[in-house]
């Protein structure tokens, strides 16, 4: 097909991309506000404005890299080390040296140690057989480094781990190079999850843009494909002028260009005129919904309970009960305050339990920890909360009063108070830094700060100290559905007022109907059977299958 053909097939061989399932659903939605068949013309659009400015793109794919990775960090491995007192002694001072903390620098050792072991299992040997190992420590680490490194050691019998780690890091101490480098590109470095994206999707190419993707992928050391998730991604962010930009690359030829743009442009008149509540297909005489389909995500208990409840009614009913709960979320005057029940109770369930801590302090500071507790009507545990949210967020210079508190004597008064994990675990990775078990100390250093310094600490106590760690939603059971036009607009209108989104309102509906299903089979009925052509046929049709099915349950009713 040549440059001036009419055609809406553009020249050239398609080329496969694969998008993130989010960013795909939001090209979708933006192209089928464009018009029919408008995907491809979008895609190419957004490798045309990338390819216009391509002194912006290194940095733009650099920026994109690192929030891809920032989202798909693993957490550290915490792993318990134990010293002797003249090894944790130099580790300390390299740590202090190198303005790091000592779990940088066991990741280091670690590395040099995986990349050229040598002769390492007599060291190895000896180092399990050692009873001078007085400190303890708790260093963070890959995942993947110790996977490998057991692979390692079990060559020559049991996994001696920490035996071998405490040969990785005397042999740094030994000779710590250019640790400096190491810090910076080894030290920091994080296991990640691989990216998530979905099915593949061609895309037509010419063959002009397609070499010039090609030349600015062997520039920066990427691909087409990576460049087209960046392209998309900033055509998303600033979606201007799609319309004239999309007929512009769908109808390029001069052949017939008038009488195409015609007919666009009445297409669109006559979409224009038709009422807002109108769907853009008219429903199947068959009975089926009309509209594209979707995919919601629930639990495995809910999804089976839906299709239990749905079976009453008749096979493949899934679909049908769930645009009922739609829409009876939409009728429910009040959706705002089932949402926030649903979102407490929610939270509730997936809410981990906050790990328990002794707080020690002396008679003054007690006195004055009261005063504040009393005038504010909290609980120690709240103020602790605070105080430690407020020192994690501003830590600031915290060395020379960490240092004043370790020495402080008198520690008679305590109280037993709990954190969130995740608080805990970042006031252990600060105080690790500069020592064993000063985790406490840390935690009196941040309440000290409150004391001297409370703030606006009504607001904190309502809005910090309630909040609680949560697991991540367990959502894997898939669900598709059809949902036409006025249904999705009345959702996302609903979505809109709630600041909320499709997949939790839809959630919140599903919750609802397998509570409150009662008398709900005339809408059922007019759920599966909305189409006027036929009607009365397919509901006696359906009267004789259900009587058939409920005869073979051993019910004649």
């Amino acid at each position: 097909m040549s440059e001036t053909n009419m055609g809406r097939v553009p020249v050239g061989d398609p080329i496969p991309l694969r998008f993130d399932p989010t960013i795909k659903q939001r090209l979708e939605e933006l192209a089928a506000d464009i018009g029919p068949r408008r995907f491809g013309a979008l895609v190419r659009v957004a490798a045309r404005r990338l390819l216009a400015d391509p002194d912006r793109v290194p940095e733009a794919l650099a920026q994109a890299r690192r929030a891809s990775a920032d989202a798909r960090r693993i957490p550290w491995a915490e792993r318990p080390l134990d010293l002797d007192p003249a090894t944790n002694t130099r580790l300390n001072q390299l740590a202090h040296e190198f303005h790091t903390d000592r779990s940088a620098i066991v990741r280091v050792a670690l590395h040099r140690f995986l990349t050229a072991a040598g002769r390492f299992r007599h060291p190895v040997l000896r180092e399990g057989t050692r009873t001078d190992l007085t400190y303890r420590t708790r260093v963070y680490l890959n995942r993947s480094a110790l996977v490998r490194l057991e692979k390692l050691i079990s060559r020559n019998g049991d996994a001696l781990t920490a035996a071998a780690i405490r040969v990785a890091v005397r042999r740094l101490l030994d000779n710590p190079g250019d640790l400096a480098a190491d810090l910076g590109t080894i030290g920091t470095a994080r296991d990640l999850t691989p990216e998530v994206l979905g099915p593949r999707t061609n895309v037509h190419f010419d063959d002009d843009l397609r070499d010039q993707l090609d030349t600015l992928a062997g520039q920066l050391d990427s691909d087409r494909a990576e460049l087209m998730r960046l392209a998309t991604r900033q055509l998303l962010a600033n979606p201007r002028d799609l319309d004239q930009a999309v007929t512009e690359e769908i109808y390029r030829g001069d052949a017939n260009r008038d009488r195409l743009l015609g007919r666009d442009t009445r297409r669109r008149q006559a979409a224009a005129d038709q009422p807002a509540h109108t769907p853009s297909r008219a429903p199947s005489p068959q009975g089926n919904p009309f509209g594209r389909r979707h995919v919601f995500r629930f639990d495995e208990d809910t999804k089976r309970r839906l299709e239990v409840l749905a079976d009453e009614y008749g096979p493949r009913r899934v679909s049908a009960l769930l645009r009922v709960g739609i829409r009876r979320l939409i009728a429910y005057p009040a959706a705002d305050e089932a949402l926030a029940q649903a979102r407490r109770t929610d939270a509730q369930a997936r809410a981990l339990p906050h790990d328990p801590v002794t707080l020690k302090l002396d008679p003054p500071t007690v006195a004055r920890f009261r005063a504040l507790a009393t005038r504010h009507e909290a609980s120690p545990r709240d103020l602790v909360a605070v105080a430690v949210h407020r020192f994690l967020a501003a830590p600031g210079n915290y060395r020379p009063a960490l240092i004043d508190e370790a020495a402080v004597s008198g520690l008679d008064e305590k109280f037993r108070v709990s954190l969130r994990p995740s608080a805990r675990r970042d006031i252990e990775r600060l105080a690790e830094r500069h020592g064993t078990r000063l985790s406490s100390v840390l935690v009196r250093v941040a309440v000290r700060r409150l004391l001297d310094n409370s703030g606006d600490l009504a607001g904190d106590l309502e809005n910090v100290a309630p909040v609680h760690d949560l697991r991540p939603a367990d959502r894997t059971a898939r669900v598709d559905v059809a949902l036409d036009d006025e249904l999705l607009a009345h959702l996302d209108a609903l979505a809109d007022r709630l600041g909320s989104n499709r997949q939790e309102l839809v959630y919140l509906a599903v919750k609802r109907i397998l509570r409150f299903h009662n008398n709900i089979e005339n809408q059922m009925l007019d759920e599966m059977f909305r189409a006027p052509t036929s009607r009365k046929h397919l509901l006696a049709k359906h009267a004789r299958r259900e009587k058939i099915r409920r005869r073979g349950r051993g019910s004649d009713t």
